[in-house]
């Protein structure tokens, strides 16, 4: 098998590979060997046709199959053993036509392979590197808030007599005629409210102060003017405003008011790990080290996006752009478009290709690398993450579901390369920290969040 490489430019390439009969016979005698064991044909015994009519069936598709594992391989390689830096994936030439082969007739192949070449720039991070770190405030009153929250958490409803605008009221709402009876096929559901839900002061006053037993009417629309909350209270997705009836009732048959939970060390135990705190003091010192780690993560997020934009407007190089075009149009992602579409989205896709090449620049010249036990360490981190979404915290998930899950999550081969690139990116961000030259900018929470729009 004959290889050989034709520099159109600077960016692009062809590879000619050409296959001869030398190249491949032995494999399509072997694999037609196998399909002989195998083949059904009529008149014989299974695994007993000869073999002239073995290959007189199956001699073109083994033959295919072969040459097409051939050029696979070879081009593979060519390209690893030559050290030939590319760009997305080799695709069929577009200038020098492979021929259609008749796999019949013909001994000889030639394939024409048109690949994209990774230009040549060199790019570090060093001191004339100028960027901000944003050091974000915490503020008293987040701290405040987040203190509620813990007691919000370990609170509960508790039943009474009387109805407020903090109640929560549990019973059946249905539909009524003008003086406010009940209509019999008409709209019910037994179902909650909280109070505080109806935004309008005056229907909101028809609620508090009312017992178990009363029934409140009104107009569905004054109420509940937004028609997804009047749906769920209903468990109705047909409703429709310009129709209905909108004359209810609310019959009460229970009340309960939430009363806000005690900081026991029960409380302490179930949101922080075990003993380590005893008191509200320990707590708020806990939640400021948590406001610290998260602003400091979302500072840091902010210093590589600003590192990535002075990098992609400071290091000059083209890239091989009609190659990268028809690339991603074979891409899931992107098959669904035509070249008009493509030609319009490209120039925020050229960014992230520029990028990720500087990116691969920089990995390498900094000697980034990424063990087995960071891989683990970033899926427990990102499971931890979709526990809190469910009230979780990490102290309440055993160790070995989590690393079960972490696990899980590294077998499936788009989230194991979501959270190498997490991880590269987290290490790229300590190298600009250490070699680029910071300034320190004090920054409250909500100007630092302006930063981002």
């Amino acid at each position: 098998m004959e290889i050989t490489k034709n520099n159109i430019d600077a960016l692009n390439a062809t590879i000619k590979i050409t296959v001869t009969k030398d190249d491949y016979q032995s494999g399509v005698d072997s694999a037609l060997k196998d399909i002989q064991k195998k083949a059904v044909f009529k008149g014989f015994r299974p695994g007993k046709a000869p073999m002239g009519l073995v290959k007189k069936e199956f001699n073109a598709r083994a033959k295919a199959d072969e040459i097409n594992k051939l050029v696979s391989k070879g081009l593979s390689d060519y390209l690893k053993d030559n050290k030939i830096d590319y760009m997305g994936e080799p695709l069929p030439s577009e200038t020098q036509n492979s021929h259609i082969p008749d796999y019949n007739k013909d001994e000889t192949f030639d394939f024409y392979i048109d690949i994209a070449l990774a230009p040549e720039f060199d790019v570090d991070i060093d001191s004339n590197l100028n960027l901000k770190q944003y050091e974000i405030k915490i503020e008293d009153s987040v701290v405040d808030k987040a203190v509620e929250q813990y007691k919000n958490a370990a609170g509960k409803h508790e039943k009474v007599e009387i109805s407020s605008e903090k109640s929560l009221l549990k019973g059946e709402v249905f539909q009524v005629d003008a003086n406010g009876v009940k209509l019999d096929s008409g709209l019910s559901n037994r179902t909650s409210m909280l109070v505080n839900m109806v935004k309008d002061e005056t229907q909101k006053q028809k609620f508090i102060g009312k017992k178990i037993g009363d029934e409140i009417t009104f107009d569905l629309t004054q109420v509940f003017p937004n028609e997804n909350e009047a749906k769920a209270l209903l468990n109705n997705q047909m409703i429709d405003f310009k129709t209905i009836n909108v004359n209810f009732a609310f019959k009460i048959e229970e009340i309960s008011d939430f009363i806000q939970g005690e900081l026991t060390q029960e409380v302490f135990d179930r949101f922080f790990p075990k003993d380590s705190v005893h008191n509200q003091e320990e707590m708020i010192a806990q939640i400021r080290e948590q406001f610290k780690d998260g602003y400091a993560n979302e500072s840091d997020i902010k210093l590589l996006i600003d590192a990535k934009k002075a990098l992609l407007e400071n290091v000059k190089f083209d890239v091989p752009v009609e190659m990268m075009k028809r690339w991603l149009l074979t891409l899931d992602e992107y098959k669904t478009l035509d070249k008009k579409a493509l030609e319009d989205r490209f120039p925020h896709l050229e960014d992230d290709i520029r990028w990720n090449l500087i990116e691969s620049k920089l990995v390498k010249k900094n000697n980034i690398e990424i063990s087995q036990d960071e891989e683990l360490q970033a899926a427990k981190d990102i499971t931890l993450q979709e526990f809190a979404r469910y009230g979780l915290m990490p102290s309440q998930v055993p160790d070995d579901m989590l690393d079960n899950f972490a696990k899980e999550r590294l077998a499936k081969n788009q989230d194991r390369s979501m959270i190498r690139s997490q991880v590269i990116s987290q290490k790229l961000t300590e190298v600009i920290k250490e070699k680029a030259t910071l300034t320190k900018e004090e920054i409250s929470y909500e100007n630092f969040t302006k930063l981002f729009e």
